[in-house]
C-alpha cells in the first residue's frame, strides 16, 4: 500500500479562527473530513460524470459532494458556506454600526472653522504639541505645506488646502485673511470661510486620527494649563519612533471608533476568504473523490487540517492510498 499527500496551504486564512466561537468550527471540520470514508474502507465504482461534480462545488460547496453521495461531507461544506456567509453579515453589520459612530463623532467634535482659526497657534513652539508639526526640511509645516490636504467647497468651487497641485489659491487667501495669525502665531478672526462645505470622504475621516494636519480642528485642542484639567488637552502619544499630537476627542475616535470599526471590517474579510477557501477545497475533494470511485484499482483517500503553533488552519492535508 502507498500513500500519497498532497497539501493545499491557505496564505491568507488566520485571523478568522482567533475567536473562541470558531473553535467548533475547527473540531467539526477536522471530525468530518477524517471520518467521511470510515475506516479508510474500498470506495466502489461510480459511473458519475467526474467533471459534474467539481463544477458543483465551484458554484456551491457541498453540492459536488451530494452528487456524490458522500452526504455527510456535502452537508459540512454547505453547512460552512452558509455559517461563513452569516458570519461575514454579521461583522459587515458591526463595522457599519462603528463607521455611523465615528462619522457622527467628528461631525459633532471637529470643524472646518476651528481648524482655520487656530491652526497658526501651534506655530508657537512653546504649545505642548508643537513638536510633532514639525517638518526637517522646512520646519513647522503649514496647510499648503503638507502632502495630505481638505477638500472643500466654497461658492460651487472645489478647494484643497495644499498646493500639491500646483494651486497656491488656499496659501494666498488664507494669508491675505489671516496675516496677523500667521505672523504672531494667534488665532485667525476670519469669516470668509464661513460657508465652506468639507468634502468629508473615506480619506476625511481617515485623516481626522491619523494626521497632524488635521489636528487643530478637533474641540478640545486646549493647553492644560488653560483649564487645570491633563483629561481635557492637547498631549503627545509617542508610537515607536514616531510622536503623534492627540487630545482625548481624537483619542477616542481613533483608538475606540475607528479601530473597532477597522477590526470589524478585518474579520469580516477574512470570512470572505474563507469563502473562496471552501469553494476551492470542496470543489478539489469532489473532483479527487469521483477520480478514486471511477478508478478500477483499489483507491482511497482521507484529508485533515493542518493547523500551525497558535492552533491556526493554515491548509488542508489530502491523502491518497492504494
Amino acid at each position: 500500500m502507498y500513500i500519497s499527500k498532497i497539501y493545499v496551504i491557505l496564505i491568507c486564512f488566520t485571523a478568522l479562527y482567533s475567536y473562541q466561537k470558531e473553535e467548533s468550527i475547527k473540531n467539526s471540520f477536522s471530525y468530518y473530513m477524517n471520518n467521511s470514508n470510515e475506516n479508510l474502507g474500498i470506495i466502489e465504482q461510480n459511473d458519475n460524470n467526474i467533471f459534474l461534480a467539481p463544477l458543483l462545488s465551484a458554484v456551491l460547496p457541498g453540492a459536488g459532494q451530494i452528487y456524490n453521495k458522500d452526504y455527510k461531507r456535502g452537508y459540512f461544506y454547505l453547512s460552512l458556506e452558509i455559517l461563513s456567509w452569516l458570519y461575514r453579515k454579521n461583522y459587515l453589520s458591526k463595522n457599519e454600526n462603528y463607521e455611523r459612530q465615528y462619522k457622527n463623532f467628528a461631525n459633532q467634535h471637529w470643524s472646518f472653522e476651528k481648524w482655520i482659526k487656530d491652526y497658526c497657534l501651534f506655530a508657537n513652539s512653546s504649545h505642548p504639541i508643537h513638536s510633532t508639526m514639525i517638518n526637517n526640511e522646512t520646519g513647522f509645516f503649514y496647510p499648503w505645506d503638507d502632502s495630505h490636504h481638505i477638500s472643500f467647497y466654497l461658492n460651487n468651487e472645489l478647494y484643497q488646502t495644499n498646493s500639491s497641485s500646483g494651486n497656491d489659491w488656499f496659501r494666498n487667501t488664507y494669508l491675505d485673511e489671516c496675516n496677523d495669525a500667521y505672523n504672531n502665531n494667534i488665532q485667525c478672526d476670519t469669516e470668509y470661510f464661513s460657508d465652506a462645505e468639507v468634502l468629508k470622504d473615506h480619506h476625511f475621516y481617515e485623516g481626522l486620527g491619523k494626521y497632524e494636519l488635521f489636528f487643530a480642528g478637533w474641540d478640545d485642542t486646549h493647553e492644560c494649563e488653560e483649564l487645570g484639567n491633563s483629561d481635557d488637552c492637547s498631549f503627545i502619544v509617542t508610537n515607536g519612533s514616531k510622536n503623534n499630537a492627540f487630545t482625548a476627542n481624537k483619542l477616542y475616535y481613533q483608538y475606540e471608533l475607528r479601530s473597532k470599526a477597522n477590526d470589524k471590517s478585518d474579520i469580516a474579510e477574512n470570512a470572505l476568504t474563507l469563502i473562496f477557501v471552501n469553494h476551492a477545497v470542496s470543489m478539489f475533494d469532489a473532483f479527487i473523490s469521483n477520480v478514486i470511485k471511477n478508478n478500477n484499482q483499489n483507491f482511497n483517500y482521507y484529508s485533515s487540517p493542518l493547523y500551525d503553533s497558535s492552533i491556526k488552519l493554515r491548509g488542508i492535508n489530502f491523502s491518497i492510498l492504494w
